[in-house]
């Protein structure tokens, strides 16, 4: 599976390092600059970044970050570009944003360059939310074909986490470069790359020093559709302290190095050993007296797996929290009978624990907070916790927060490629597979015997996801809005019969049937109509967009099946009917089969939809576009009975 996020680590001790000012002159336009009217590679962009310089500076007294961004704005639409705010990490003066100057350049008919200046008392400092203040400014006499320029100069006290470099904006990029300038020897710095250009350019250059990141020509990095958290592809170079040169201790002196950078082992001791946790699996009492009510012995082990998660998890109601330390003590925990992901899952690991099983917590991160980077061994980069255990010989990941969910199924919002097993013996990292296929199966008997009163008979079956998500949406309508929400595929059609199958079982199978008529009766003709694949939810190509940047992310691969049986009635022939078809996505990511067949009075059709990767390259995406038209236009057509 081909990824366009990777990482790459570079010893960075580089000392002395000269760095050279930002190649464009405060308040100094070029004759390009003036001139450019449309992004050179993106036509269709209301700004563009011309150029953005930054510099991190690390001296005995602080590590200061500078930075000299400009912009120009290519349509009225770019125009809310004058509006800035610059952030910055307020807790305990850590940081602080010394210094800012803006301004506006606007070149006039005549050539000239007329620069109007933000006053130094229209720069505002604002709370933005907690911990975090913002320096915001407006630029003055903004207008199409300005360009706006600011330069800032921060100062920080944290020497551990340098601010990352984003070479990305929200809008097209022609030029961004970020330098470092190390002047304490003794500190010994990691760089964390992440972006396939950052990769490409700078991974060729091994072990040489490299205190200089530089990219061109960059596309604008927007969320887009089926894209958990768009960051995760954003070219960015990142900086962490690895440890420092110190005077030994010891009796002989010399100098000894110092590691600061924890160890992911490290991190799983923290958290085990904690309170919190001992808390709610130091139980075991409590535990064992449950399971008595839950479980019997002679249950074999995927029994009692799937009887104690449905314990929990109609037992306790989540409360729409995800936490990784738990906040309740176990005892209201258990009293209040509702609590955060972290102290259900929690619950779960001791109860699972005590019923003989290797049941351990895990941590992930939640899809929509973005990917973990293993590189770096931060508590902060998770946001849950899970249960593990290992059920016959196979890693298991548990998530006990969703009453309509089977214990096969993790929330969509876990499957985030790797979960972090907290494991007093020997923590490690697990992969989250990819998510079992979801179904859904649409069997059509289609009665013409008499075309002035057809009748239409269709049993749809659900599986995995999609049971989940059609048993919430029942739950959360009911039945007789959530039947009118389906009439946008019934058409014309009267419901006469509705019948469900497992509707309050999660663990098996969702079945729905109906039966319909037409509104009303239709008229005796020589010629009849129909599109033969009448039960779909592809009304139109989800992937409209001309062009896309960012790969595809899906919840999980999904299969849709269509199986007609058609009776023809007496005294009318198939004229017309359509034609079989297969179509094929690259690397066997996708397929689409159609085939009809016809048996006398019997016609038959079979069509099913696999989408069976959760990740698509972007190089795939027009053949995904050329897919789903293929697949909407054989949805579309029709089959065509013509009186003998």
């Amino acid at each position: 599976m081909k990824r366009r996020l990777l990482f790459l680590f570079i010893s960075l001790c580089i000392y002395s390092i000269t760095y050279s000012q930002s190649p464009i002159k405060w308040g100094k336009i070029s004759d390009r600059e003036a001139k450019l009217s449309v992004c050179p590679f993106d036509s269709a962009a209301s700004a563009v970044v011309l150029a953005d310089y930054g510099r991190i500076t690390i001296d005995y007294n602080n590590v200061t970050i500078e930075r000299h961004k400009r912009i120009k704005i290519l349509d009225k639409k770019g125009l809310d570009r004058a509006n800035m705010a610059l952030q910055y990490y307020a807790k305990d003066r850590i940081e602080n944003i010394d210094k800012v100057e803006a301004q506006t350049i606007t070149v006039d008919k005549s050539g000239k360059a007329i620069i109007t200046e933000v006053p130094k008392n229209q720069i505002f400092d604002v709370d933005a939310s907690v911990n975090w203040r913002e320096k915001r400014f407006t630029f003055p006499s903004v207008e199409v074909g300005s360009i706006i320029e600011y330069r800032s100069k921060t100062t920080s006290q944290n020497y551990t986490f340098l601010e990352g470099w984003f070479f990305q904006a929200d809008i097209p990029t022609l030029h961004s470069e970020m330098s470092v300038n190390i002047q304490v020897q003794d500190m010994d710095y990691r760089v964390l790359l992440q972006g396939e250009r950052l990769m490409t350019k700078y991974q060729s250059m091994g072990d040489k020093p490299v205190s200089t990141w530089m990219l061109e020509n960059l596309p604008a990095l927007v969320e887009e559709s089926y894209v958990a958290n768009h960051y995760d592809y954003a070219e960015k170079v990142r900086f962490q302290l690895a440890g420092y040169k110190a005077a030994s201790k010891s009796m002989s002196g010399g100098v000894e190095y110092k590691n600061v950078m924890t160890t992911w082992e490290k991190l799983a001791d923290q958290v085990l050993l904690s309170t919190e946790y001992d808390n709610f699996l130091n139980r075991a009492g409590k535990a064992k007296d449950i399971l008595g009510q839950v479980i019997a012995p002679a249950d074999p082990d995927i029994v009692k797996v799937q009887k104690i998660y449905n314990y929990v998890k109609n037992t306790i109601t989540w409360n729409g929290t995800y936490r990784v330390w738990p906040e309740q003590m176990f005892g209201k925990f258990l009293e209040s009978k509702q609590g955060s992901n972290a102290e259900i899952n929690l619950f779960l690991v001791l109860l699972l624990e005590e019923a003989g099983f290797k049941a351990n917590p895990a941590l992930v991160s939640a899809r929509s907070h973005g990917k973990i980077q293993k590189s770096y061994a931060l508590l902060s980069q998770f946001t849950h916790t899970l249960a593990y255990i290992n059920l016959g010989g196979k890693d298991v990941l548990l998530d006990a927060c969703d009453p309509l969910r089977p214990y096969q199924l993790l929330a969509k919002e876990d499957l985030n490629w790797a979960a972090f097993v907290l494991d007093k013996k020997e923590s490690r990292w697990i992969n989250i597979d990819q998510a079992p296929v979801a179904k859904e199966t649409v069997y059509a008997d289609i009665n013409l015997e008499n075309p002035q009163k057809p009748i239409y008979n269709f049993a749809v079956r659900y599986e995995g996801y999609k049971a989940v998500d059609v048993r919430r949406t029942y739950l959360t309508l009911g039945e007789e809005k959530f039947l009118d929400r389906q009439r946008t595929v019934f058409n014309d059609k009267k419901l006469i019969k509705f019948e469900k199958e497992n509707q309050e079982k999660p663990d098996e199978y969702l079945l729905h049937t109906y039966q319909l008529v037409p509104e009303d009766d239709p008229e005796s003709a020589k010629t009849l109509y129909f599109k033969p694949v009448m039960w779909h939810h592809f009304q139109e190509n989800p992937f409209k967009g001309s062009k896309r940047n960012l790969p595809i992310e899906l919840d999980y691969p999904e299969s849709f099946q269509f199986i007609l049986n058609l009776h023809i009635p007496d005294g009318y022939e198939i004229q017309e009917i359509p034609k079989s078809a297969l179509v094929s996505l690259p690397d066997n990511i996708g397929v689409f089969r159609y085939q009809t067949s016809l048996n006398g009075a019997q016609f038959q059709l079979s069509t099913q939809l696999q989408i069976k990767s959760v990740f698509i390259p972007v190089d795939y995406y027009s053949h995904l576009q050329q897919f789903y038209d293929h697949v909407i236009g054989k949805f579309g057509e029709m089959i065509v009975l013509k009186k003998k």
